[in-house]
């Protein structure tokens, strides 16, 4: 069976992937698209662009269709899926291949709080043990940082038109939506989360869990040094039920 965990950054998808290749029944990789399941030789491990270039390149990332189907065409479980970003998936060859091939099962996995998914994308750059830590499975050092208010606007509002409009696209596929604030049971895969996986991926519900741990307050005003500010910018939009 084939199928795909779509999303956008800082959504929980890591956790989602980790948990479902902890499955006897599933083989998941990360972004494939990008190489995610490459590992970067050690001189470049902890600088985000290098990795990424390295890993591009030796994935072949100019031909996603190609990637697709050599990685859908393997036989590593009953289940075969990867981690889709939205900025991946958003090219015409990639679209078209996800349309035509209806088989293809679909996670939709989303943060509802769209405005503490776009503080998480900022402190990607924040520098806590490494340059570029974007997961971790031991506490670190709580950073922060200060948001445009305009450009955060802009951020959710892409997210949420991203959502929508392969919602739209892949309306006739099985899938299932999960989001990040109902994914978690600490270390391990929600209940609800799995009943929804169980169902759509025909896999027998059990126990699955990563060794990831959250790096980041729950309370957007330990994250936001001008907290007060996009405050009062939000105050009034669609966005402001997401303040603490």
């Amino acid at each position: 069976m084939k199928a795909v965990i779509l999303t956008s950054q800082r959504s929980g998808s890591t956790f989602l992937q980790q948990c479902l290749d902890a499955h006897p029944s599933i083989k998941c990789y990360g972004e494939l698209l990008v190489g995610g399941n490459l590992v970067a030789p050690a001189p470049l491990q902890g600088r985000r662009l290098p990795t990424k270039a390295y890993r591009y390149l030796m994935i072949r990332g100019w031909d996603p269709v190609g990637i697709m189907d050599r990685y859908y065409g393997r036989e590593e479980a009953p289940v075969v899926a990867f981690k889709l970003m939205y900025n991946h998936a958003d090219r015409p060859r990639v679209k078209d291949y996800l349309a035509v091939h209806r088989e293809i099962r679909i996670i939709h996995l989303r943060r509802d709080n769209v405005l503490k998914q776009h503080v998480s994308r900022l402190l990607l750059s924040a520098k806590r043990e490494r340059a570029w830590q974007p997961h971790t499975d031991h506490p670190v050092t709580v950073v922060s940082v200060r948001v445009s208010p305009q450009e955060a606007i802009e951020d959710m509002r892409r997210v949420r038109n991203y959502f929508l409009e392969f919602e739209r696209l892949l309306s006739g596929h099985r899938k299932v939506e999960l989001t990040y604030e109902s994914l978690f049971d600490g270390c391990t895969l929600s209940r609800e989360a799995l009943a929804k996986l169980a169902g759509l991926l025909e896999i027998e519900p059990m126990p699955i869990s990563s060794g990831l741990v959250k790096m980041n307050p729950n309370e957007l005003q330990q994250m936001v040094e001008n907290y007060d500010e996009l405050a009062e910018a939000l105050a009034g939009t669609e966005f402001e039920r997401f303040l603490d």
